[in-house]
């Protein structure tokens, strides 16, 4: 059995800096961090000047985001976001939808993580809704539903109906039949591999090949199955949304190539930035909440050791903070961390439990 011990070693939780009192970032700063290539703008991602502004003609091979859930949770009240009912969320959503259409590259994916809540003993339908919008009214195709499974097993609770959830769905959308696809990226080494041979038979629906071609002799690589498995992070500070860099990353390397944009509009914490950055990708974002803002400044100069500069005023985010009188503590450097939390196993992305001493671990299939 081949294995990378270094995924064996239980690694910190990473931290993420609590969310300021007093943001230095003000509402319309776009930040350029790391040699001025990852964009971070403090707007609204409804906003089509604002994306226009981020963007400045590039295009997005994956956008991958987790927006507000319907009336769920809480966000920064400062940012003057509002709730949005879920009788109202398609409608509220188009623009959303409407601003990454427009920069989404022909052959790109955009990746939508978004569970509906239960409502008197019944999951309401508004993510149902807001799925079927995007293929019957907004032109979008609809490639896969990938199901984010949480290795912690999801929150403990007790409902008269219904289990616990200890699991996300994550929709895949695209603009055109033929986008960016490199599943070897992802693949894990095994000892009985499909032959992915033009001559196996296909499926009736075209959609590709079946599983019941030759098989490859020896070992080789096997695509892995649309189920992704990682914990939900809990050390997001008070962001009230546990996304795992788990999820943008096999995103970000099953559909994207070294040097692709990767956007998400909703930034949040900056785990998709951090991601993309991290993986030889440029990553740009908005936020509404200037004090997420600041932490997303925070966690990425942090992760890639760098600086930020505010752009028109080539200051870095240290001197902006000096001339409008916001004090700033520098947090502990997490380059190691966050480096380090994107962990392999026989070279590929490795999402599954830590080992424990004394455990075997399977031979992967």
């Amino acid at each position: 059995m081949l294995r990378d011990d270094s995924a064996d070693a239980e690694e910190p939780e990473e931290e993420i800096p609590e969310a300021p009192a007093v943001p230095v970032t003000q509402p319309g700063d776009l930040w350029l961090i790391g040699d001025q290539k990852h964009r971070l703008l403090c707007a609204d991602c409804r906003d089509p000047v604002a994306v226009a502004r981020l963007f400045e003609g590039s295009k997005a091979a994956v956008i991958v985001t987790s927006p507000p859930y319907a009336t769920q949770r809480e966000y920064d009240p400062a940012s003057g976001f509002q709730p949005v009912k879920p009788e109202d969320y398609t409608d509220w959503y188009r623009a959303v939808a409407d601003n990454i259409a427009s920069v989404l590259a022909p052959d790109g994916s955009y990746f939508l993580n978004i569970k509906e809540h239960a409502e008197e003993g019944q999951r309401h339908l508004y993510v149902k809704d807001l799925t079927l919008a995007h293929v019957r009214q907004w032109g979008w195709r609809f490639v896969d539903e990938l199901c984010w499974r949480k290795t912690d097993n999801g929150v403990p609770g007790g409902w008269q109906n219904r289990f616990k959830n200890a699991w996300e769905p994550i929709f895949h959308f695209c603009r055109q039949p033929q986008i960016k696809f490199r599943a070897e990226a992802v693949s894990h080494a095994s000892e009985d591999v499909f032959g992915y041979s033009p001559d196996n038979p296909k499926s009736r629906s075209g959609s590709g090949l079946l599983g019941c071609g030759p098989r490859a002799e020896g070992e080789g690589l096997a695509r892995p199955s649309n189920v992704i498995e990682a914990k939900a992070e809990g050390g997001q500070g008070t962001h009230s949304v546990p996304f795992p860099k788990a999820i943008p990353e096999f995103c970000i390397r099953a559909f994207s190539d070294p040097g692709d944009v990767i956007a998400d509009p909703f930034l949040g914490s900056g785990t998709v930035l951090v991601a993309a950055a991290l993986l030889d990708r440029i990553g740009y974002g908005t936020e509404l909440s200037p004090a997420y803002c600041d932490v997303v400044v925070r966690r990425v100069t942090a992760a890639l050791d760098c600086t930020a500069v505010l752009a028109g005023a080539n200051q870095t985010f240290e001197e902006v903070a000096a001339e409008r009188g916001v004090p700033v503590d520098p947090p502990a450097s997490r380059h190691t961390t966050d480096a380090r939390s994107i962990r392999h196993k026989n070279g590929m992305p490795y999402y599954g439990p830590r080992k424990r001493k004394g455990e075997p671990q399977p031979c992967p299939r």
